[in-house]
């Protein structure tokens, strides 16, 4: 026990009400392992990756994410502050911790939430809060550590997952041509409350045409075979 009669981990398991104050006594007292961390940015390099090089795409209205899992945001505002700073300074900090004592349900319900909550993933990594829930995020982080638990029910996801073959390729095609890649969607599954979309890239050149990995590969290697040879001829 310390000098405030809780227990050195995660205390209060049974509050019987939600009161900010317990959140600032988590930072400041028991300082979780997140606290200190600066929140990362979403890079604008992974939004031009998303839109020309992914092979699959899933979306979920009601997804359920491990809170201390969440690393960054897409908000410039916010980028770079700790998650400690963010929640004694966030912007409208105050208002969410007012809604937060006056309905803590908001957070450990498992319906939808109403305000969204919305994040993205990519390849399995660490979530970014992508357009909504960006105070409520820290809370539900400081609040969680304090309830011992985890998932945060509810939410809406977007997952991508990187065709990683594809960037390569078109990085190596970019010194040597003038293309373009394109994202060419190859099928859909969607129910309500869930989609799932497969994609492959392709490339346009400078003619207009559009080819697919295979026939890049093989203009790749074609021109590097080209290269070599005027490399023997200007050597001989």
């Amino acid at each position: 026990m310390d000098s405030e009669g809780f227990q050195q981990r995660p205390f209060f398991t049974c509050l019987k009400k939600a009161d900010r104050k317990d959140l600032f006594k988590v930072s400041q007292f028991h300082k979780p392992f997140f606290c200190l961390e600066k929140i990362q940015a979403f890079k604008q390099e992974w939004k031009h990756i998303i839109d020309s090089f992914i092979e699959e795409y899933i979306w979920e209205y009601n997804a359920s994410i491990n809170i201390f899992r969440v690393s960054g945001t897409c908000h410039p505002d916010y980028q770079g502050m700790t998650w400690n700073e963010f929640l004694e300074n966030g912007k409208r900090m105050q208002i969410n911790l007012m809604l937060f004592e006056e309905n803590p349900g908001y957070y450990l319900d498992t319906e939808h939430k109403e305000p969204t909550m919305s994040y993205i993933q990519i390849n399995g990594g660490n979530y970014f809060v992508n357009t909504d829930g960006y105070h409520r995020t820290c809370i539900a982080k400081f609040y969680f550590f304090l309830k011992e638990r985890v998932y945060l029910h509810g939410v809406e996801l977007k997952h991508y997952r990187i065709n990683h073959s594809a960037l390569e390729l078109y990085t190596r095609l970019k010194t040597k041509y003038h293309i373009t890649p394109i994202l060419k969607k190859l099928s859909r599954e969607d129910t309500p409350g869930w989609m799932q979309e497969h994609y492959q890239t392709e490339f346009k050149l400078d003619n207009e045409d559009v080819i697919d990995m295979a026939r890049a590969e093989k203009l790749l290697k074609s021109k590097n075979i080209i290269k070599k040879f005027w490399t023997f001829i200007v050597r001989e």
